[in-house]
C-alpha cells in the first residue's frame, strides 16, 4: 500500500522501506516528509523504517 492511499489506517506493525532513497528526483522534499510522517504514525505498536540508499532523508539520518 502506498503512503498516499493509507489515510485513516491504522496498522500494529508497520514499515516504511525505500525511506533512504526519498526524495525522488523531481519531488517536493517537504511533500515526501509529510508523507513518511502520515505513514509513520499509521504505526500502533511497531515501527521499522527502512533508511539505506542515497537520497536526502538517508544522509540525514
Amino acid at each position: 500500500m502506498t503512503l498516499h492511499v493509507n489515510k485513516g489506517l491504522e496498522f500494529p506493525v508497520l514499515a516504511l522501506v525505500g525511506a533512504g532513497r526519498m526524495p525522488a528526483v523531481a519531488e517536493d522534499e517537504r511533500e515526501e516528509a509529510r508523507l513518511s510522517y502520515v505513514g509513520a504514525t499509521r504505526a500502533t505498536q511497531r515501527l521499522v523504517i527502512r533508511a539505506g540508499g542515497g537520497g536526502k532523508f538517508a544522509t540525514r539520518m
